[in-house]
């Protein structure tokens, strides 16, 4: 921790300012990793550990709350709008590999953004594959596998995620 203050505050900066503003390891962390994101909105928060690559594509909104034991693979882009809540163990992927040739191993990466909007719920352990789009104040139910568009308001369950009603 000590390494990555005094990279973005200077040689003598970290310890400088440490006294002045006690905060726990995870706090000055979050205030580091909050500047590797493309957006990242006030009063959002990530619970440790969680996983993100391709920071630069993932955009998270304000009041947003992300679980512990998150993966976020954001290179084919990620948008996270404001109030969501996505619980542990949840993976949201925007990169696969394409299954049409004869090797999978090395099959060419396809990449398709994710949206997820404005006060969306996604239970624990629930998987979000690429190009898929959650409407607003939907809820997907935990260990759901969503491989197609979630209307807004829906609550979403199973694998693969189906809807079973709307909100009201």
């Amino acid at each position: 921790m000590k390494r990555m203050l005094k990279k973005v505050l200077g040689k003598n900066a970290a310890d400088a300012v440490r006294p002045y503003f006690p905060m726990t390891r995870s706090k000055w962390k979050l205030i580091l990793i909050k500047r590797r994101f493309k957006e990242f909105g006030e009063r959002s928060t990530i619970t440790s550990p969680s996983i993100f690559q391709g920071m630069e594509n993932i955009s998270i909104g304000k009041d947003s709350d992300i679980g512990a034991f998150v993966h976020i693979w954001g290179n084919g882009g990620v948008t996270i709008g404001d109030g969501v809540l996505i619980a542990s163990h949840v993976v949201i992927t925007s990169l696969t590999h394409s299954y049409s040739g004869k090797q999978i191993k090395n099959a060419p990466t396809v990449a398709a953004p994710i949206h997820i909007d404005n006060g969306v719920w996604i239970g624990a352990h629930a998987v979000i594959m690429p190009g898929v789009t959650i409407g607003e104040g939907a809820v997907i139910g935990a260990g759901a596998i969503v491989t197609s568009n979630v209307p807004a308001m829906a609550i979403a369950v199973g694998v693969p995620a189906r809807i079973i009603k709307y909100r009201e």
